[in-house]
């Protein structure tokens, strides 16, 4: 039952002018709102302003930072100080991969040199050969007194460049020891000298022989007289 001096179509809420915005409706006329969860306080919106107040921009989160990627190593660390002007610039090898380079390159020179040597001698004149020898005393007659005679191995050759190596022999004992001529390529005949020299009075039969020693071993010799009876 509706309390007694009230309408049942009047509405129980009481709304509020502009000058009390804290009031309450009660519930009855003359008696304070009851305390339960249907009381409620409106605000007239003729005398109210509603309207929510503006709010500022919600801010744009922060833009995400490039993604770096790296292909490879990358940059080796002094390399990378240099270029940004951390550190002086320098050598970025490293000592021990210089000696390794340094290795590779004596080893490398090596093989140059020995590949020149090897086509030096591939496009090498063949080696020198000799096809005979044949030895003449002068003068024929043989010396006089207190005279010289000229002994001479002609030595007749391939016509290619080389050395030979020879010695003479007398017949009273005496030997030259070893000798060394030179050979031209293109020089097919090379003459050996030997020079022998007689002094005092009689007679003798003397002989001179060439022995060749190398490239290849071959010998001539020649006889003549010496006479001195004055």
């Amino acid at each position: 039952m509706p309390p007694s001096g009230s309408t049942p179509d009047q509405d129980p809420t009481e709304r509020l002018a502009p000058g009390a915005p804290g009031r309450t409706a009660p519930s009855d006329r003359g008696g304070p709102a009851p305390d339960d969860h249907e009381s409620a306080t409106f605000l007239d919106p003729a005398a109210w302003d509603s309207t929510p107040a503006p709010t500022s921009p919600t801010p744009a989160p922060p833009a995400p930072a490039p993604e770096l990627r790296r292909f490879g190593p990358g940059v080796p660390p002094q390399a990378a100080a240099v270029w940004r002007g951390e550190a002086p610039a320098g050598d970025p090898v490293p000592p021990a991969r210089r000696r390794r380079a340094f290795g590779w390159l004596v080893w490398a020179a090596v093989l140059l040199v020995l590949l020149a040597v090897l086509l030096t001698r591939c496009r090498a004149d063949p080696p020198l050969g000799l096809t005979g020898v044949s030895v003449t005393a002068a003068p024929a007659a043989g010396p006089t007194c207190g005279g010289t005679a000229v002994l001479t191995a002609t030595v007749t050759t391939n016509g290619n460049p080389g050395t030979i190596h020879y010695r003479w022999l007398r017949s009273d004992g005496t030997s030259s020891g070893e000798l060394v001529q030179p050979v031209q390529s293109g020089e097919r005949r090379v003459d050996l000298v030997l020079r022998w020299t007689f002094d005092g009075p009689g007679t003798l039969r003397a002989t001179a022989t060439v022995e060749i020693l190398t490239p290849q071993q071959l010998s001539g010799s020649a006889t003549f007289d010496y006479a001195c009876t004055g």
